[in-house]
């Protein structure tokens, strides 16, 4: 509008107050006349209305009543808005004018229960009328205290209780504090101006010993200068007495990642804090005992109690430690973190517990734990003294077991393999002619017992099994060489296969692609890449013996046939012999098969092969192992029955002749073992032996052994750590839409809350397999079944409908903190779709917010990309989900303007995103439809809350406060409505 119209319709305006005024006219009257100047549907802000009625009524000393009963029926009528009158109001500056400001008071509070928004242009500047209309109050109560009780007593004080009282109101008040928090964002400069006159309240009160403050005075000037959105609208979430989440997950990231560093366990366990809300002692409590758990478990099975109590009681006090430095609380009277002496506090109350593990483990498991954060200045001696006594008293009337595991003091067996690995490691790096002798006794010395165990246990957590099969690779090829010189004794074989037979064994537990370089050249990762059978990797026979050299193999033949030979008459050296047995035992296996040679003549050539080097006996198993695994059944008796040649039992003569036969001859075993398990599976399924291997190869139906899987976790109602490598096989063999299904359908099953959270934070767990799979399965595949499908859909009533929804955003925020984290050290392959090869090359891409490509319903104004302050990174694969997931939200929750269980569901899922996520809210909530948040309050006006609101938008951004000031407004609206 052109400013002389302007002009011309406020001097209309003020004529006709004046008219008004003169002729006594009464606030119906007002109505009428006011319609000749401003047509229906003009608002009178444009004209400055209530600027112009506020002028007329304040000028004299006191305010005029039938001017602002003009402007009380503007605002009525909605000629003029609150906003616009809040602003007017907070600029009357004469405050020399107690009647007047006394007036402006009693009108304010006439309407203040009533401030809403009206209309698009209200909204937007509705929260900065709030934020000066406080300003305005403090001024009014400060001026008025710096007059007390100069000027009238009584009146200033009417005014100061007035004021007090307003701003008290304006303060508990929902909606007006989230607009004055709004407020705050968008304008700090003024903000600053409110703390700074409260700040000069607060100082003249002090002063002025003969004013009596009123009593709620002080707390709301509190709520105005700390104005924490935590502390002013709390989610109140309620703190789960029980979690079963930290348990499964450790078991499950243990078996998955056991070498992850620091910082990704680390981030890990702050991802849970941030979606359980716990505090910092009840995480650290959480995590020891989960450990403690998982140790009992795997207390049968001297390989997983060593990986256990390494990670037990050597990475968790790093862990503890690090947490600690970076948000952890220290006592001021002495240098100890709070938290950690809660945590232990905590544990002491697990008293069955601890007197499990104590009796099976032969030591005192909170001490042990307690001496390490000692060492590390996390406790002090003085707690280490007042635990050890509490657990001593009742640790001593304990029977301990005899040893199934580890054989003594688990804690100290880590403890003493930590310094020997360290040993290892620098023996290994320096000139093997000069260590070979005293290497080689190492190694057997740690080879025999379970010392072997305990030191590639201490290795994986410490992230230095890597280190340690390379410089044991190194040292295997120096062996080699050694070995192949003419004249070298015996001794020299012996080295080569025994660090043969070790490397073997690492390769079998951990596999190939966590410990090897991917082209390694030396003989020992030539022979894994092109022979050795691994876990769900099966080789060709054929390829196998294309390395062989047949005229090697010819010789190979004639010397294993002669009554007593040696190898050294051969001319060939080791690694020839490894290459070649292969053809020399398909010669011997067809001459059996023929009749050409006996069952002795096969047994004694068999034991000839073992005793020379254990290493041969392996890598002819390794062809036995490939050829069984694609030889007709009926031809299948023969080269099996040859495998168990090789896992007799040993003679005394072998043993007592053969340097350190017995050692190299377990090892050897229990490699053959474990390689024709691999490609010959028991006709029945053993579930111990499934627990150790974790053999995909299975004669039960996958959907039985999942059920039996899960029917193990109501059993022993948490996650063992045998059920968890059984889940993994699992979801190798099924892949993560199929197990994500059947995990879902067992979790909506139950009907009780109790069984369902623990369900959900089981299944959270065991998602963490493959995190980013299985949460692209739920969101693209499983949840749109739920929803869509009317079937499914009638699953989607309270409480399984929250406790999905609950499941989804937990998984969102893993796959978020997953791919922000450094990457963990693998050491367990994953098996995936064949989709991987085609997202490897997006995957790691980030999508630009602002892609002219993107669906128009999609608002993506408010971030400007996809990294936040906090440098939270949303990956691609995670954003195709939630957009697409958020498209189908859009059309379910305005459905024909019903309100269905899928409109619940939304919501739900939408409150444990803002519940669940903090600072990450607006990262996951970023893509979602403009329209939706508005659409859900018109339907579930009372489900929301302004705080709730606070949390949907980035504050920071200009079209984040415009979103959030309209949902706040129309909520308002909403509850405001006559019932």
């Amino acid at each position: 509008m052109e400013s002389s119209k302007t002009t011309s319709k406020t001097s209309s305006l003020k004529a006709l107050i004046i008219k008004a005024w003169r002729e006594r006219w009464t606030d119906i009257q007002w109505g009428i006349n006011i319609k000749t100047i401003l047509p229906r549907g003009v608002s009178g802000d444009l004209y400055n209305l209530a600027d112009c009625i506020l002028q007329q009524a304040m000028v004299g000393c006191g305010a005029n009543q039938l001017v602002i009963s003009y402007l009380k029926h503007s605002l009525a009528s909605h000629l003029v808005s609150y906003a616009a009158v809040l602003q007017r109001i907070s600029k009357f500056d004469a405050f020399h004018k107690p009647h007047c400001i006394l007036s402006l008071l009693e009108f304010l509070e006439s309407f203040l229960d009533s401030i809403t928004s009206r209309g698009k242009m209200e909204e937007e500047i509705l929260a900065n009328s709030v934020l000066s209309i406080i300003l305005w109050l403090l001024q009014v109560y400060h001026y008025s205290l710096s007059k007390y009780p100069s000027s009238n007593p009584i009146q200033s004080q009417e005014l100061l209780e007035k004021s007090t009282g307003l701003l008290s109101s304006i303060v508990h008040t929902d909606y007006l504090i989230a607009m004055f928090y709004l407020a705050k964002q968008s304008d700090p400069e003024e903000y600053n101006e409110v703390t700074k006159k409260c700040q000069e309240i607060t100082a003249l009160m002090m002063m002025n010993t003969q004013f009596k403050a009123p009593i709620n005075i002080h707390e709301t000037l509190q709520r105005i200068c700390h104005l924490d959105i935590t502390k002013m609208s709390p989610l109140n979430n309620k703190l789960e007495q029980v979690t079963y989440c930290l348990q499964a997950l450790i078991a499950v990231e243990v078996l998955v990642n056991p070498s992850a560093d620091i910082n990704y366990v680390v981030n890990q366990l702050l991802m849970v804090q941030r979606i359980k809300g716990f505090p910092l002692s009840r995480l650290y409590c959480e995590l020891i005992r989960a450990c403690f758990i998982s140790l009992n478990d795997a207390s049968n099975d001297a390989s997983k109690q060593a990986l256990w109590a390494a990670f037990t009681f050597l990475k968790v006090p790093q862990v503890i430690q690090y947490l600690h430095n970076a948000c952890g609380t220290t006592n001021t009277e002495s240098e100890y973190s709070s938290e950690v002496v809660d945590a232990f506090e905590k544990l002491l109350q697990l008293g069955p517990m601890l007197d499990i593990l104590d009796t099976k483990c032969s030591c005192n498991s909170i001490v042990s734990l307690l001496e390490t954060l000692a060492k590390m200045s996390v406790v002090s001696e003085t707690h280490l003294a007042y635990f050890a006594q509490k657990r001593e008293n009742r640790d001593a009337k304990l029977q301990k077991l005899e040893p199934t595991g580890l054989q003594g003091s688990v804690p100290s067996l880590i403890t003493r393999a930590e310094p020997t690995l360290a040993g290892i490691l620098k023996s290994m790096g320096g000139d093997f002619h000069k260590t070979q002798d005293s290497l080689y006794a190492m190694l057997y010395q740690i080879l025999s017992g379970t010392t072997l165990d305990t030191i590639l246990a201490v290795a994986t957590v410490e992230g230095k099994l890597k280190l340690f099969v390379s410089r044991l690779i190194k040292f295997n090829q120096f062996a080699l060489q050694a070995a192949s010189e003419k004249g070298a004794p015996q001794s020299r074989v012996y080295i080569f296969d025994l660090s043969f037979l070790i490397l073997c064994s690492i390769v079998q537990e951990y596999g190939a692609e966590a410990v090897l370089e991917e082209n390694g050249e030396t003989f020992f990762e030539q022979w894994v890449r092109d022979c050795m059978v691994q876990k769900g990797i099966q080789k060709s026979p054929e390829q196998i013996l294309q390395k062989c050299d047949p005229q090697l193999v010819d010789i190979f033949i004639h010397h294993l046939s002669a009554q007593d030979f040696d190898f050294k008459n051969t001319n060939m050296k080791p690694h020839d012999l490894c290459m070649n047995v292969s053809g020399a035992i398909k010669e011997v296996l067809f001459a059996w098969e023929q009749g050409s040679l006996t069952v002795g003549d096969v047994k004694r050539m068999l034991d000839s092969l073992r005793q020379k080097m254990t290493c041969l006996a392996v890598c002819a198993s390794t062809w036995l192992c490939a050829y069984m695994n694609v030889v007709h059944q009926d031809a299948f008796l023969k080269p099996i029955s040859m495998v168990q040649q090789f896992l007799t039992p040993l003679t005394d003569i072998e043993v007592a002749q053969i340097d350190n036969f017995k050692e190299r001859a377990l090892l050897m075993s229990q490699i053959i073992r474990k390689m024709q398990y691999y490609s010959h599976p028991p006709p029945l399924p053993k579930p111990k032996m499934l627990s150790l291997t974790n053999s995909i190869a299975s004669r039960q139906p996958i959907l039985e052994q999942l059920q039996e899987a899960w029917e193990d976790v109501k059993v022993h109602g948490y996650f063992h750590i045998d059920t968890t490598r059984v889940v993994e096989t699992l979801l190798n063999t099924a892949g993560p839409v199929w197990l994500v299904s059947n995990l879902v359908k067992e979790t909506l099953k139950y009907r009780y809350q109790g069984d369902l959270n623990r369900s959900v934070d089981i299944v959270f767990a065991i998602f963490h397999l493959d995190i980013e799979k299985c949460t692209e399965a739920l969101l693209l595949h499983i949840l749109p079944q739920y929803l869509y499908n009317s079937k499914l859909s009638e699953e989607l009533v309270e409480p399984q409908s929250g406790i999905l929804a609950k499941l989804c955003v937990y998984c969102v925020y893993a796959a978020l903190e997953y791919s922000n984290s450094s990457k963990p050290y693998t050491t367990r392959k994953r098996r995936h779709d064949d989709t991987d090869d085609l997202d490897m090359c997006t995957s790691n891409k980030v999508r630009r917010m602002n892609d002219s490509s993107t669906d128009s319903s999609i608002y993506s104004s408010s971030f400007s990309q996809n990294r936040l302050s906090s440098g939270i990174l949303l990956k691609e694969t995670l954003q195709l989900s939630l957009e697409t997931l958020y498209k189908s939200f859009s059309q379910l929750a305005a459905k024909n303007g019903e309100i269905t269980p899928q409109t619940h569901f939304i919501f739900q899922f939408i409150k444990y995103v803002v519940q669940c996520g903090h600072d990450r809210a607006q990262v996951v909530l970023q893509k979602m439809p403009n329209e939706l948040i508005p659409t859900l309050i018109k339907a579930l006006p009372d489900m929301f809350s302004p705080g709730l609101i606070l949390r949907l938008y980035d504050l920071s951004t200009t079209y984040g406060r415009r979103d959030t000031a309209r949902d706040l407004c129309l909520l308002r609206n909403m509850q405001l409505r006559p019932d």
